[in-house]
């Protein structure tokens, strides 16, 4: 049976095209990123798309669901010809049902409602405690007169259409003859052509990486100066010439520069289930371009050459020690993989969020030899090899110390000297938590906080705050006395009292 669109007006149309929701990442930031894929010096160029002119057009802002939005640049759909002889096509099939399905290009679903809001570009809603992205807002679309002439006509008629044409044409308020810099052309069977505008081309470093919380893989482009509320879409495109569109949350962050997506079932750290039907093919493929669309504004492409490892095999696996104990000459973590005949070896570690040094770390035969550099706190190791997805695990390692060689007086931290050489300035980098009287800073915020709020001495900076869109939240805003509880892996939590 073929699916009727009603040619019903804006507010409830635009949801007749949301046919499922998706579960998605809360994608919060993150510094995890591979070996550098591709890397060159910047230069910029601009290529020219196809203008096609306003003389038999009519130009107009919508909201458009990301099936419908992605179709035309993952299809490299074009404008219609002779577009002055448009009428509707009403029994023309629906295009983009294929795509519309959960794990495609479906609504984006997510547990919390923290972040949605900060997507301007996406059609979002909160829902409870969870919240849902659905599309992209306020796009610039091109109309042929006649067809849009003929589209009114026959929503005044109550007539109906197999594509989703007139749900479109009525979600149209206002028309305007001025060309906008960028713009999809509404075709008369309810397609819309790829974005029509100018790129500018960005010679930046990318890098991929097969470890990450938030799918099978991440990237990272480097020196991308692009704003998330300019973003209305990511399109990845590989060597072997299929193309790939991105959602906001789900896999565009609130640092556009940071991509993610998953290509098997996930299930990232906050509990939402990542799609993935559309990204399935990707592991054996090469990205070779990334297209960011922006809104109102020339399209960003950065060319990259970022291998998308093969999917590790169900039987390959890792284990480690879950902790060690630090000395003043290192420390050891003991490891096993299990590989068929492929041969895994230490790549990276990560210690919150960020990559460490490992030019001093030894591997010898299941066990890493750590140097005293990497002081206590916890470290995510990373085995990687040039055909699979990274195999890793994490592991604590302890400093040992107890509460009680902690001391804070006239605002200030001290250690006592102990035997793993130890001192004040390690445990104030290795905070990951902090509770100010009722205000917690967990998450990025937690993990900043040492520096934030201590001086490198150990003693406390009244005057830290932390800068949030544009504004400073004040740690010790008015005086008075604060109890402060400290969290840092590997180190007894502390709970001091702060005055002001």
């Amino acid at each position: 049976m073929k699916k009727r669109y009603l040619s019903i007006l804006a507010p409830a149309a635009f949801a007749l095209m949301v046919t499922g929701c998706g579960k998605a990442a809360d994608t919060a930031t993150t510094a995890e990123s591979s070996s550098v894929q591709n890397e060159s010096q910047s230069e910029v160029s601009k290529e020219s798309k196809t203008d096609i002119g306003n003389e038999n057009y009519v130009y107009a802002k919508i909201s458009i669901p990301y099936a419908d939005y992605y179709y035309g640049e993952i299809n490299n759909v074009e404008p219609e010809a002779d577009p002055e002889k448009l009428t509707a096509k009403l029994d023309a099939p629906d295009a983009a049902a294929d795509i519309r399905s959960d794990g495609n290009y479906d609504a984006v679903s997510s547990v919390t409602n923290k972040k949605v809001e900060k997507f301007t570009t996406a059609v979002s809603e909160v829902v409870g405690d969870g919240s849902i992205i659905s599309g992209v807002k306020d796009v610039n679309i091109a109309i042929s007169k006649s067809l849009y002439e003929d589209a009114k006509k026959a929503i005044e008629e109550k007539k109906e259409s197999t594509n989703p044409l007139l749900t479109f044409v009525a979600e149209i308020k206002e028309t305007t003859d001025q060309t906008p810099a960028e713009y999809k052309v509404l075709n008369s069977d309810g397609t819309f052509s790829k974005t029509v505008g100018n790129t500018v081309k960005n010679n930046l470093e990318s890098t991929i990486t097969t470890t990450s919380n938030y799918g099978n893989y991440e990237i990272d482009i480097k020196d991308l100066e692009v704003e998330v509320d300019n973003v209305q879409g990511v399109v990845i495109e590989t060597k072997e010439g299929k193309k790939y569109g991105m959602e906001h949350l789900e896999n565009i962050w609130l640092s556009p520069a940071e991509l993610a997506f998953a290509a098997a079932p996930f299930t990232e750290n906050h509990g939402n289930a990542q799609a993935y039907i559309r990204y399935q093919d990707l592991p054996g493929q090469t990205i070779s371009k990334i297209t960011y669309l922006l809104k109102d504004a020339d399209d960003i492409e950065v060319d990259t050459d970022l291998f998308c490892k093969l999917l590790a095999p169900e039987n390959y696996s890792i284990k480690g020690d879950e902790s060690a104990n630090y000395t003043k000459d290192g420390s050891q973590i003991k490891f096993e993989i299990t590989s068929d005949d492929t041969k895994y070896s230490i790549g990276r570690i990560v210690s919150k969020k960020k990559d460490v040094d490992i030019a001093n770390v030894k591997e010898d035969n299941g066990t890493l030899n750590l140097p005293k550099e990497l002081v206590p706190g916890k470290y995510q190791f990373i085995f990687t090899n040039d055909k699979y997805a990274d195999l890793s695990f994490t592991a604590v390692i302890n400093s040992n110390l107890n509460a009680e060689q902690f001391h804070f007086e006239n605002n200030a931290l001290k250690l006592d000297e102990n035997e793993a050489g130890l001192t004040v300035k390690d445990y104030i980098s290795a905070i990951t938590y902090a509770k100010v009287n009722d205000t917690e800073y967990k998450g990025g915020k937690g993990r900043k906080f040492g520096k934030v709020a201590f001086n490198e001495d150990g003693s406390i900076n009244l005057d830290a705050k932390y800068s949030s869109d544009g504004k400073d939240e004040p740690v010790f805003a008015d005086a008075g006395t604060y109890t402060v509880v400290l969290k840092a892996d590997g180190y007894p939590d502390l709970t001091v009292e702060v005055t002001k």
